[in-house]
């Protein structure tokens, strides 16, 4: 862990992930602004533990800019931003309704390169007489796009697009921001998964188990504590099997 408190940006904290990092950074002591687009008790509760938290639409890009001078105005500097913010639909979902595609694209691609932007203007991070790294950009991206997933083709791609846009960014920013991304396989299962489904799942992982959302928080501590990595992308994932 940092020696200093730090101020965090996260995008989309109102369920599973998000939230649990942001509680997670909370607790550790750290100032945390997140974003949501719908109200949940697990948001009011992360606000009764000091979450500043901000209504944002990522589908929304002409508000981006207007959301970032919002945020210069509620904190003084940033530390770190976490892409979290994400949307989730299958490519038959995708035929019957092509804008679905649109918006992946938007909300993992575009919107969160717009913001880093934004936010450069409104809060610029600066070079340090150190050498080191005055903020840092961590991209929430999904260890499946070294696998691929026949029935999610949109979403993985819009999720390899921003991977790949991680190198891009840490050249425009250098050197004073640092540019990663984390890249979760299997974290947790939803509670309609039914037994079935949990076995078919585990038994394609070559460390069969659960690990939960804490191993995220655990990866942006570390990436929060090494001020070298830079441009890299960490896959969370167990090793996967490739025999069906």
């Amino acid at each position: 862990m940092t020696s200093r408190a730090q101020t965090i940006l996260i995008t989309g904290v109102t369920r599973r992930v998000g939230a649990h990092l942001a509680e997670h950074l909370l607790a550790a002591g750290h100032r945390v602004i997140g974003t949501y687009r719908h109200e949940t008790d697990a948001l009011r509760a992360l606000i009764d533990q000091g979450l500043i938290a901000l209504p944002l639409d990522l589908l929304e890009r002409e508000r981006l800019a207007e959301f970032a001078q919002q945020v210069a105005g509620r904190i003084d500097r940033l530390d770190l931003i976490v892409h979290n913010a994400s949307i989730w639909h299958r490519d038959e979902d995708v035929a019957a309704n092509p804008e679905l595609a649109t918006a992946m694209y938007t909300v993992h691609v575009t919107s969160p390169i717009d913001l880093t932007e934004h936010l450069q203007r409104a809060l610029p991070a600066r070079e340090r007489d150190d050498g080191h790294a005055d903020r840092q950009a961590v991209f929430i991206t999904d260890a499946h796009i070294d696998e691929g997933e026949a029935d999610h083709i949109h979403y993985i791609a819009s999720k390899a697009a921003i991977e790949n846009s991680i190198r891009s960014l840490a050249l425009r920013y250098a050197p004073h921001t640092r540019v990663n991304a984390i890249a979760p396989g299997l974290l947790m299962f939803h509670p309609e998964d039914d037994a079935e489904y949990r076995r078919h799942r585990l038994r394609r992982r070559l460390l069969p188990f659960e690990p939960g959302p804490g191993v995220v928080s655990q990866t942006v501590d570390y990436l929060m504590a090494c001020p070298l990595i830079n441009q890299a992308v960490i896959r969370l994932d167990t090793g996967r099997r490739w025999e069906n």
